[in-house]
């Protein structure tokens, strides 16, 4: 009988709430305030401040519960052995590449002088090995829980809530929003991937914060992403720059956030384009690029990546590619 991913979930012990709960507290004023640097954009505008108005506000809750789009999943009841072929992937794969090496370093010593001082074991012994490795990895490719996981194309750690009715579109409106960390995915992934629960959940808290930042951020002239426009982007265009912006934030905290930085480069391969799009922006531009597209496409109401591309190669070429005003890692 198949395991359902929430039956798995709602297993996972009640202490993971209580560490997200205490990570939360701990990390969010430092990544708030590394966002606010990488971004320059604020929560509550010299204006606001003035006026006595509260600005935008981001409340971080800590949540039981799952997001709807994994409430279908399963796996196969056998998962325990899945499990622990996923521990041993790495001698797997090192077990199938070296006894196929094996196999050609024996055709060719058989092939020089006296190969019975050189060749000790038959052919079908090596072949053996790497047959038996070989379909084992088949098995944790098909089922795999945490690449099937990481092949949903939404946020399913923690989300970033908005409300986009339309008396919200005006770009210097405050609407409302709020992050929830799933605490019982965080704890399941967690283990999945062999890594400390805080780890984990200072990435889900980083991109959800990035998340926000980007869009209830204003610049300078007090503009934010009006959320019906934020809303009707293309999710490769949300992701990547909550995307990009959580890799910012992690490198400039790498002395504090190191093991969260090397989780959240070991998610990538696994996870839907939509949220690798950042990729050839941090390779190729600047910062201040970057910035400069996305202050333009929230402007200007745009809601393609190829719109951000288009005006991130127009910034890119006009600031040079040294052009930087964020502080250095």
């Amino acid at each position: 009988m198949p395991i359902k991913l929430t039956d798995l979930i709602a297993r996972v012990p009640a202490a993971v709430e209580a560490k997200v709960r205490r990570l939360r507290d701990q990390a969010s004023p430092g990544l708030r305030e590394a966002l606010r640097a990488e971004c320059r954009l604020v929560f509550r505008t010299p204006v606001e401040s003035e006026q006595g108005r509260a600005g935008a506000q981001v409340p971080v809750e800590v949540v039981p519960g799952y997001p709807l789009v994994l409430e279908q999943m399963t796996f196969p009841d056998d998962l325990e052995r899945i499990m622990l072929l996923g521990r041993y992937r790495g001698l797997l794969e090192q077990a199938h590449d070296g006894a196929s090496g094996l196999l050609r370093l024996r055709d060719e010593l058989l092939q020089r002088p006296e190969p019975g001082k050189w060749v000790s074991t038959s052919g079908s012994d090596l072949q053996s090995v790497a047959n038996w490795a070989a379909i084992l990895l088949k098995v944790l490719d098909q089922h795999d829980p945490l690449k099937t996981v990481l092949s949903v194309s939404e946020d399913f750690l923690g989300v970033y809530e908005y409300d986009a009715e339309t008396l919200f579109a005006d770009a210097q409106a405050v609407n409302r929003a709020t992050i929830r960390l799933y605490w019982g995915v965080i704890g399941l992934v967690s283990e999945w991937l062999g890594c400390g629960v805080e780890d984990l959940a200072v990435v889900v808290l980083t991109h959800e914060l990035a998340h926000a930042y980007t869009q209830l951020g204003a610049d300078i002239e007090g503009l934010r992403w009006a959320a019906t426009s934020f809303a009707a982007a293309e999710t490769a265009l949300k992701e990547g720059l909550a995307q990009y912006y959580t890799d910012r934030v992690l490198h400039r905290l790498e002395r504090r956030y190191g093991g969260s930085l090397k989780i959240f480069k070991a998610l990538l391969p696994g996870q839907p384009a939509a949220y690798r799009a950042h990729e050839p922006w941090v390779r190729d531009s600047s910062p201040e690029a970057v910035r400069r597209a996305m202050l333009e496409v929230r402007r200007w109401k745009e809601t393609k990546l190829t719109d951000f591309n288009r005006r991130l190669a127009m910034a890119q070429e006009e600031l040079g590619p040294k052009a930087s005003t964020s502080a250095p890692f």
